[in-house]
């Protein structure tokens, strides 16, 4: 009888060293998996002030949905932005747009409007500075021009480091103006 007990008292302290072994062997001691401390997730949105369309756009490969002209504000996750900003901190942007503003060619009818002439362009451009990581707004503005941010305001708080206001296409004089900040 007692070498029964033994016999099993044995097996199981076989059997629970063996199981802290492979649990200990599948903890990654190397911390590969944790996340960068100096690396925040951004929800990402945009707005459009600009005379085009815009049927989609990626920051650094992360898709942003569409925006319509003078619309904006809806946000999509995610794209990876430093926890801190410094300068020469940049993010390539890359759109398609509709190519049917002011003039509008021909083809820019509403009965032709899922064949409208569209563009593609790409732009790797400043991110202006934040103070701590929250949402990132693309800035589309007239002349294929882009402007980045990174702010908790939304466009039409007067709090929000652009002062544009609601999303609307700018007037030339507005966007001169705007540019030469």
């Amino acid at each position: 009888m007692i070498h029964t007990l033994i016999h099993h008292a044995r097996w199981r302290a076989t059997l629970c060293a063996l199981f802290a072994l492979l649990t200990l062997t599948a903890c990654d001691v190397t911390n590969n998996d944790r996340p960068d401390p100096n690396i925040a997730a951004s929800s990402l949105a945009a707005y459009n002030f600009s005379a085009e369309g815009i049927q989609e756009f990626y920051v650094d490969g992360a898709w942003g949905s569409n925006v319509g002209i003078g619309s904006g504000g809806s946000s999509v996750c995610c794209v990876m932005i430093p926890s801190k900003w410094h300068g020469g901190l940049q993010v390539t942007v890359e759109w398609r747009r509709s190519d049917c503003g002011v003039p509008k060619s021909s083809e820019c009818t509403l009965e032709n409007v899922g064949n409208w002439p569209k563009k593609t362009l790409k732009k790797t451009v400043p991110i202006e500075p934040y103070d701590e990581p929250d949402e990132t707004q693309v800035f589309f503005l007239p002349h294929d021009e882009i402007r980045v941010y990174v702010t908790k305001y939304t466009a039409r708080s007067a709090h929000h480091p652009a002062h544009l206001g609601r999303a609307r296409p700018l007037t030339e004089d507005e966007f001169t103006r705007f540019i030469s900040k």
